[in-house]
């Protein structure tokens, strides 16, 4: 009998396990095998029904792994260890690890692509379901300006050094023209962006006096060809991604009138309106609980503002086709829920009467008080904070919390051996 013959005859008969052997085997698999799983065979399908797993697009916290010691020390960088923790109804928690993310950290993402970058600054996209993993040029090739990488804190350009905070990641590899396009947010006024098929990242150039205020961004957007940052004033810049140059545009428009009452501090981030107009997400919280937020010690990648204890939220569309004007949302019509973070922002449809999931609120991750998420119900007006969330099993994470949204539906496996279960890398995985 030939090698191959006899590889075949020792095949383990996957489909035909007992469905109660299925499971026992289900339950040993970390959450991004339980996704792909169902690809396998029906068997394994229904197997994966009846386990508590993460469902294809429903929105998850994306947090460190558990200390493996027990002790607040983080390994699971090292380990490429996460959390992933269930916001829709009846949602869990799991823990798992990725090889894609061993000795990695991720700074940003959308759907179920992570950026994450190591020690030497190079920046990678890594599909979290599916494993598959694109390079994206270093921080080191970024045109437009010298840059000097000491490592993931800091980029030097010839004048200043700038902390890192975040890739903003606005199209992932799938997107059915282009390919991925990423946007780099440095304190101090740097942002530079990539796509498909480049080789650096194009430093972006800033409005001729503008002050100190006004290059400390926030956030970053791309629509309708044109890439928006907003600073912590809440002013918006525009660059026009169609053009090819990195030449700014003026301001977009004097930021809305925001009241915010006995409140000072503020934190600002843009989306998408449910119109599909450019939303300003403005975040606001009392002045005598302004404080340094302690993280920054322990932080590969953070946001070095002053923090403060998030009580209100007020949404913004800027009507750019019609009057110019700022209008005040209210609502998001449709039973839906907002998710901005460092993730790239997007809606869930909120189950009728659901209690986990509540329409018309917005949650933010890595919320400005220190917490994983906090949740705001528009709803409420004024102090329209509802909840808090802390997910995280350790304190000062090295790793910021990000939503993170799996997407991927895998396609059923004819094979009657499964061997897509056999590619599976199973490991040992607490669900809580």
């Amino acid at each position: 009998m030939s090698s191959a013959a006899s590889s075949a005859a020792a095949a383990a008969p996957w489909a035909d396990l007992l469905p109660e052997l299925c499971s026992l085997v289900v339950d040993r698999l970390d959450p991004v095998s339980i996704l792909r799983i169902p690809a396998a065979c029906r068997g394994w399908a229904a197997a994966c029904e009846e386990s508590p797993r993460l469902r294809s697009g429903a929105p998850a916290l994306l947090t460190p792994g558990l200390d493996p010691e027990g002790v607040e020390v983080e390994h699971d960088v090292d380990a490429g260890a996460f959390g992933l923790h269930d916001v829709s109804p009846g949602g869990r928690s799991f823990l798992g690890e990725a090889a894609g993310l061993k000795g990695r950290t991720w700074i940003g993402g959308k759907d179920d692509w992570l950026a994450t970058t190591d020690y030497a600054c190079s920046v990678e996209l890594l599909n979290l379901v599916t494993g598959d993993r694109v390079p994206l040029p270093s921080f080191g090739t970024t045109q437009g300006t010298k840059l000097e990488l000491p490592g993931y804190l800091h980029v030097k350009t010839v004048d200043r050094w700038h902390k890192f905070l975040k890739v903003t990641l606005c199209q992932t590899p799938a997107h059915p023209i282009g390919g991925y396009l990423a946007v780099a947010l440095f304190s101090g006024g740097l942002l530079a962006f990539t796509a498909a098929g480049d080789k650096c990242w194009t430093a972006l150039k800033n409005p001729v006096g503008t002050s100190r205020l006004d290059l400390s961004y926030m956030d970053a957007i791309v629509l309708k060809e044109k890439l928006f940052a907003v600073n912590e004033g809440g002013r918006i810049y525009s660059w026009d991604m169609s053009s090819g140059t990195a030449e700014p545009a003026a301001m977009v428009q004097a930021p809305p009138e925001i009241e915010t009452g006995r409140h000072c501090g503020r934190g600002f981030y843009l989306a998408t309106s449910t119109r599909g107009h450019l939303l300003l997400v403005c975040i606001y919280g009392d002045a005598e609980l302004l404080f340094k937020d302690t993280r920054i010690c322990s932080r590969l990648v953070f946001n070095d503002r002053w923090s403060f204890y998030e009580l209100g939220m007020s949404l913004h569309e800027l009507d750019a086709g019609g009057s110019g004007a700022w209008r005040r949302v209210t609502d998001l019509e449709g039973d839906r829920a907002l998710f901005v973070g460092a993730n790239y922002p997007f809606y869930i449809a909120a189950p009728p009467g659901s209690e986990d999931l509540k329409a018309d609120c917005v949650y933010v991750a890595d919320a400005p008080s220190g917490y994983d998420a906090g949740i705001f119900d528009l709803n409420k007006g004024e102090d329209g904070l509802v909840q808090r969330l802390a997910c995280s099993l350790m304190a000062d994470t090295l790793q910021m919390p990000m939503w993170f949204r799996p997407t991927t539906h895998p396609r059923l496996v004819k094979d009657r051996r499964c061997p897509a279960v056999e590619e599976l890398k199973r490991v040992d995985v607490t669900c809580m």
